[in-house]
């Protein structure tokens, strides 16, 4: 059985947009909206929620990772508008064999969001 690549959401991020907190935060708020998604349907990842990132500069966080593959950590995130985009990144995430989408194949909404690259365990 091979294991399905994540998505771990940051909950306790809030927006880098944001004049405040917000209840739930903004990390919450992405992570709620893309489980939804993930309930409708058969997709090809995992997803978890993470405490923190740290990288609450550039909230709201994401990190990609899964066995043998390089791990990614975007920032940036809008719980709003890039739900679907990152639902597509993820799946394409999936569906490489390193865990490396090209920058061109990746949603436009978050190629210039990469925080981190991480190398591969493996």
């Amino acid at each position: 059985m091979t294991t399905k690549s994540r998505l771990n959401i940051c909950i306790t991020c809030t927006a880098s947009t944001a004049d405040g907190q917000t209840d739930p935060r903004h990390g919450k708020q992405l992570f709620d909206r893309m489980q939804e998604i993930c309930n409708e349907r058969d997709l090809p990842f995992d997803l978890h929620p993470a405490e923190c990132l740290t990288n609450c500069k550039s909230g709201c966080s994401v990190a990609l990772s899964g066995a043998g593959k390089w791990g990614y950590v975007y920032g940036n995130v809008d719980p709003q508008s890039m739900i679907d985009d990152l639902c597509d990144l993820a799946i394409r995430y999936a569906d490489s064999e390193q865990g490396i989408v090209a920058w061109r194949e990746r949603p436009e909404t978050l190629r210039r969001n990469v925080i981190a690259r991480i190398p591969p365990l493996d």
